[in-house]
Order: structure tokens, then C-alpha cells, then sequence
């Protein structure tokens, strides 16, 4: 009598598909992409000291498919702003092409307006505080990495 092939999953594949659908649904969980940022939306603060004990940062960009991450930011003043390894992260590529975003920070979202940072001037003092909030390793700046500014996004 013919036997069955027997159909066997191994825990790694059941692993990356359970994190796959888990990435597709929602928040990002660690450093594994997720989609559509959930919640209330909260009005643009005009300082972000309360940003100033929150390590991680979540960022929804592409709002026709949205992608959103876990990473890091500092607020200064009514600005808040973002810092990525490298300009090719899908994140980063994502939001140069259309700037819409959505920030969390703490559990509150933020419509914001997403531009690269340009000014040599503000680039040195978001870097100065990215290194202090972060403890960071100027070394880490080496590459095609980018901050970008986030704003209140325009009506």
C-alpha cells in the first residue's frame, strides 16, 4: 500500500511565515517591518520634550501601502527628526518619494511632512544630538546615510 508523502514544516519556516504575517498586519515589531500605524492621530506639539526618554520611534511612510519601522529620533523644537543607516533602506527610498508620514512616538501619532536634511548648519546639530541621546559612534555616520526633517504635514 502506497504511503502518503508526509508533509513536513520545519519550525524556521513557520517562524518566518507567523513574522511575515504578523509584519503585514500592523505596528513593526523589533526590527522586522510592519504596516499601518494604529491610533489616534495627536496635533503637532510645539517642543518635543516629552520625545526625550523614548529610545525607539516607530515611522509609517507610503501611505498607498503602508511600511512603517522601528527607529530612532530627536525632537528639537517643533521639529522632530529621523536618522537613516543609509538612503537605499526601503524606508528611507519610500519616504524621498512621497514625504507623507506617520510618526509615533510613545503611542501618539503625528501626520508629518518628511524632507532630507540638507543644511551643513542643522545637519551638525541634529548629529551632535543624535550622539548624545544615542551614545553613538561618530564611525557610524560613514556612508550614504541621512537625517530627515519632519514637520506638521500641510492641510
Amino acid at each position: 500500500m502506497p504511503t502518503r508523502p508526509q508533509t513536513h514544516i520545519s519550525q524556521a519556516t513557520q517562524w518566518v511565515v507567523s513574522i511575515l504575517l504578523l509584519s503585514s498586519c500592523g505596528s513593526p515589531l523589533g526590527p522586522i517591518p510592519g504596516g499601518k500605524l494604529e491610533g489616534n492621530v495627536s496635533p503637532w506639539p510645539e517642543n518635543w520634550d516629552h520625545a526625550e526618554d523614548c529610545e525607539n520611534v516607530l515611522l509609517e511612510t507610503d501611505p498607498a501601502d503602508p511600511y512603517s519601522v522601528t527607529i530612532w529620533g530627536v525632537g528639537l523644537q517643533g521639529e522632530f527628526f529621523v536618522g537613516a543607516s543609509s538612503r537605499s533602506n526601503q524606508w528611507a527610498r519610500k519616504m524621498e518619494k512621497d514625504p507623507r508620514v506617520v510618526l509615533d512616538v510613545d503611542g501618539l501619532l503625528y501626520r508629518a511632512h518628511a524632507e532630507l536634511l540638507t543644511d551643513p548648519a542643522t545637519v551638525e546639530v541634529v548629529t551632535t544630538k543624535f550622539f548624545e541621546k544615542y551614545d553613538m559612534d561618530p564611525d557610524n555616520l560613514e556612508g550614504d546615510g541621512a537625517f530627515y526633517r519632519l514637520m506638521p504635514r500641510p492641510k
